[in-house]
């Protein structure tokens, strides 16, 4: 009944503003001035056409993704070493500090959710965003309280907007809606730690790329 989630809900002003699209987008709608395929694909790779990919490449990114979440993204290569004496320091609080439940996890994905429907942008960008937070936490021991919880949730939505989204939501925006805890100045502060504790890395493999290629092998009706 005090979750900080539950009370972080509303419908602030929103703004949208141009930007360059992600690398993944480009990569995804790549125009050729041939028969709207790339002719590299085609030549290296081979195979069937499918939309602007060749079959083999498509089946060649899925390997990758596949190699990317089994090693680069997987939770387990962010968990702290199991030493009975850390660091509070590196594990982000001591044993006082609450280990984050699932209860509270699952209202920060609904929660996500709701801000990107209100703000109409990819349901794929909660996916993402839910990566850099389950990885983040890792790093801390998943150790947190409410208060750091929301603020890690509203950084690494903000993370996953700005590098998959072609429309932008002002910074003042997403803070206001910790309903006054965090400013834009705090979010800031938090991404910069997020990134360097996942070495930048935060382009993770998510279950709707997956099943985006795996329709395009299926055989048209």
């Amino acid at each position: 009944d005090d979750c900080v989630f539950c009370k972080a809900a509303g419908r602030p002003q929103h703004y949208f503003l141009s930007q360059n699209p992600s690398p993944t987008l480009s990569m995804m709608t790549m125009n050729s001035s041939v028969g709207g395929y790339s002719q590299y694909h085609e030549s290296r790779i081979g195979g069937e056409i499918v939309g602007n990919l060749t079959r083999g490449c498509i089946i060649s990114r899925l390997e990758v993704m596949r190699r990317q979440e089994q090693s680069t993204y997987s939770y387990r290569n962010y968990e702290p070493p199991p030493f009975p004496h850390q660091n509070s320091r590196n594990n982000g609080g001591d044993e006082s500090t609450p280990h984050l439940n699932s209860s509270w996890r699952e209202k920060i994905c609904h929660w996500s959710f709701n801000v990107i429907d209100h703000f109409d942008l990819s349901r794929e960008v909660v996916a993402v965003s839910m990566s850099l937070f389950d990885r983040f936490l890792a790093t801390r021991g998943n150790r947190c309280n409410g208060s750091t919880a929301l603020l890690a949730s509203l950084t690494t939505l903000h993370i996953a907007i700005k590098v998959n989204e072609v429309r932008k939501i002002k910074l003042g925006t997403l803070a206001n809606l910790s309903r006054g805890q965090f400013g834009p100045a705090h979010i800031e502060e938090m991404e910069w730690n997020v990134l360097t504790s996942l070495e930048w890395k935060i382009h993770p493999p998510t279950s709707m790329s997956f099943i985006s290629h795996l329709l395009l092998l299926l055989p048209p009706q």
